[in-house]
């Protein structure tokens, strides 16, 4: 890259970290030929000040789950399972399942009706010691967890509701190690790393704590990065135990890139790969109507006139992304040693936006902190009758109104993306849609809401 782009993308992540209290990152950008870009920022661990690198193993999170899905599709190929069977031939647990035979591309595309059980965030907040004091619900044994499984199922959906479910992919896990024999970690370390060349990536703590290149895991104490432990279970490996480096990261997006095949070895055929990358199910939707699908461990979308196809990945002292744009051929993988805000799975596509010429605002995250930052401030009417604070809540804007000892507080929704658009609205006590029109004028803005205009007093 040259070094202007270079300078855009470095600023936007050192701010990133400062701006959501992050000790330390890595990034990489690559094409189906090699690395383009490829570096550490900040911190690995703050008590030393040692430097994070495009070396340092960070846990990845629910990345994981394309892994997961990878060696499920390589076991397609080689005829020892398939996608349409029933989870239930493997694993006697799912029998107990209500409703029609859950299915292997049930639980790859959390298509299985099955409602979040909780389990990973109970693991997560156990090992990293923000939850010591929790005992409920009971998780530390085999025992514990199929209960934990059976509970949660019995609120099973009859319909096509996603439910994003961890535990489906640790069953998936179970079905690689019933179908192989082999312990889930063992068979993606052979299978996939090792070809790779992903010889550091690992799922075992005593490999990770060998590496001097390393994270410090931290999650947020009232915003203060605190030391953690991270979750080491191997009830999360499947679903999000693999740490790795943003450049083991690299070999795996060029393989991902280049249809299945890497170095010269093929993994898995190039059908399997598109059958990974399609859009299965809906993940969600966004305020302008843009659906973001979801495949076998992967999300997709269309994204600056391309498709993106990636995952983010959480485990509470440790986030991450990886993905890439299918037409361009760039791919990404950044991730940092605590939770942040925006997550990696928006920064990320952001720093690709600027890579291809864009920038930051083609994430709509991003377009809604522009759209609302020059509108959060103070308001009031004719004489200061009625006065008015405007402050930014997530995806909408918090509106208290004041007149003569009385207040109210409202919720603004914004009509849109588009960052030029001043429409919002609420909804009132009443059940009356009420719009609120923002205008930009020579002395600030204007609100018009109900009978009142309000103007900027900053």
């Amino acid at each position: 890259m040259d070094e202007i782009l270079t300078e855009k993308i470095e600023t936007f992540v050192h701010n990133w970290l400062s701006d959501s209290q992050v000790p330390g990152a890595a990034l990489t950008i690559v094409d189906q030929n090699g690395i383009r870009y490829s570096n550490g920022f900040g911190a690995r661990e703050l008590k030393t000040n040692a430097p994070a690198t495009d070396r340092t193993l960070f846990g990845i999170g629910s990345c994981t789950k394309s892994f997961t899905t990878l060696a499920i599709m390589q076991l397609v190929e080689a005829g020892q399972l398939s996608v349409e069977d029933p989870v239930s031939k493997y694993l006697p647990l799912a029998d107990d399942y209500p409703g029609p035979p859950v299915t292997v591309r049930d639980l790859m595309t959390h298509s299985s009706g099955i409602p979040s059980d909780g389990m990973a965030v109970v693991l997560i907040q156990r090992y990293s010691g923000s939850d010591e004091g929790s005992t409920a619900p009971p998780l530390s044994s085999r025992l514990d967890f199929e209960a934990h499984v059976r509970g949660s199922a019995a609120a099973r959906d009859d319909g096509d509701r996603f439910f994003y479910y961890n535990s489906g992919y640790t069953l998936l896990g179970e079905v690689i190690e019933a179908v192989t024999g082999q312990e889930y970690a063992a068979y993606i370390e052979s299978e996939i790393l090792e070809p790779l060349g992903m010889e550091r990536s690992t799922f075992e703590k005593n490999a990770f704590e060998s590496e001097d290149d390393r994270l410090t895991p931290y999650y947020k104490d009232d915003g203060t990065p605190t030391p953690a432990s991270f979750p080491f279970d191997e009830r999360m490996y499947a679903p999000g135990g693999l740490l790795s480096s943003v450049r083991d990261l690299s070999s795996y997006l060029q393989l991902q890139m280049s249809g299945g095949s890497f170095n010269g070895e093929t993994l898995v055929n190039e059908s399997s790969i598109a059958e990974m990358h399609d859009r299965h199910a809906t993940r969600r939707v966004t305020l302008d109507g843009a659906r973001q699908k979801y495949g076998y461990g992967w999300m997709i979308q269309d994204f600056l006139g391309d498709t993106l196809v990636g995952h983010g990945g959480s485990v509470g002292v440790s986030n991450a992304y990886v993905g890439f744009l299918e037409d361009a051929g760039i791919g990404i993988a950044l991730l940092c040693n605590a939770d942040a805000n925006p997550h990696p799975m928006y920064v990320a596509p952001a720093i690709l936006a600027i890579q291809q010429g864009d920038d930051e605002t083609a994430v709509p995250q991003f377009a809604l902190r522009e759209k609302f930052a020059p509108l959060t401030r103070t308001y009031e009417s004719y004489r200061g009758i009625m006065r008015a604070k405007v402050e930014s809540n997530g995806g909408t804007l918090s509106l208290l109104l004041s007149s003569g000892g009385r207040t109210r507080e409202l919720v603004l929704v914004p009509e849109s993306l588009d960052i030029a658009d001043g429409q919002f609205y609420t909804v009132t006590e009443h059940g009356d849609r009420v719009s609120a029109t923002f205008e930009e004028t020579p002395n600030g803005y204007d609100l018009f809401f109900e009978r009142w205009r309000l103007h900027s007093t900053e």
